[in-house]
């Protein structure tokens, strides 16, 4: 964070950051959430993906914070700081993560919440925000259906290999579930950003996502497949996209985002950027973008 985005960023962490675990899938998850003075303010819960946690997800946070909104980042589990073993999680638990913290924040704030996520956290936030009543509409960075068959073919680490392994996988995880694996043998890291430090820097990171079990591995595989089609998804959703994605290519993107069944949908692209920008002023126009896409959804 400091080398990219400078010290302010640790310091405005420090400075509003109120920490919360709550229990999902009866274990604890750890919150990291920045409250608005306003308990009528929009709520944006935002999820990391696979590569990540919540403190990774700062600079998108912060300059939502700034404009007024609460923002609730959560560990997933398996994740950042949350009590166990680092990569033991599932896709059905992940998104029942997600729909747990829309519960916590219908609970304790009055304005309508939005749930979003980075990279993978979009599909997971698509996921939850179809089976929660709490979620009022999706703001993404990055939103593709990981189970296309033609993503799984070409992006995926085990490429063309995928299919055939997945009876392989769904065998192991049930005899050798806990096992753990290198994430980024399944899903490479080196498209992350344009900086290979950067990438580095990540994969060595011990609370993010360098590890999964045989268990979490087969569910990437098995369970990702929306629970409601996207013709069927009605809420109001905005996608923004890097244009240079090498990692979720914007192919994938266009490809869901316009089998969405909602009404009230944008599409943003960012040119020249990469999966996760390094530059600061990328995540002011983030920002912007939702910002903008909220306000016409509450006004209308």
């Amino acid at each position: 964070m400091e080398i990219w985005f400078g010290k302010e960023l640790i310091k405005e962490w420090e400075e509003n950051v109120k920490l919360e675990r709550i229990r999902s899938f009866s274990r604890e998850i750890r919150l990291e959430i920045f409250e608005s003075k306003n308990k009528k303010s929009p709520v944006i819960i935002f999820s990391h993906g696979i590569a990540g946690y919540a403190r990774v997800l700062l600079p998108f946070v912060i300059p939502l914070c700034k404009l007024g909104y609460t923002v609730i980042v959560p560990d997933l589990q398996g994740y950042g700081y949350n009590d166990g073993v680092k990569g033991d999680s599932e896709w059905n638990e992940h998104v029942q993560n997600l729909i747990d913290t829309s519960k916590y924040a219908n609970n304790e704030y009055d304005g309508p919440i939005f749930l979003g996520g980075a990279s993978m956290g979009g599909p997971l936030a698509y996921s939850a925000g179809a089976i929660s009543s709490c979620v009022d509409g999706l703001v993404c960075w990055c939103l593709w259906d990981f189970s296309d068959k033609e993503f799984m073919l070409n992006e995926t680490s085990t490429g063309k290999a995928t299919y055939i392994l997945m009876p392989i996988f769904n065998f192991l995880s049930k005899y050798m579930g806990k096992v753990r694996i290198k994430t980024y043998h399944l899903v490479s890291y080196d498209t992350l950003s344009d900086s290979k430090r950067f990438n580095t820097l990540v994969k060595n990171d011990p609370q993010a996502g360098t590890h999964i079990t045989l268990k979490g591995a087969a569910s990437l595989v098995l369970d990702s497949k929306p629970p409601v089609k996207h013709k069927d998804f009605t809420k109001p959703v905005l996608v923004v996209q890097p244009g240079e994605d090498k990692m979720t290519p914007k192919k994938y993107i266009k490809k869901t985002f316009d089998a969405l069944g909602s009404k009230k949908k944008r599409y943003i692209e960012i040119e020249n950027i990469p999966h996760f920008p390094t530059e600061r002023k990328v995540f002011d126009r983030w920002a912007d973008e939702v910002n903008k896409f909220i306000k016409e959804i509450i006004e209308d």
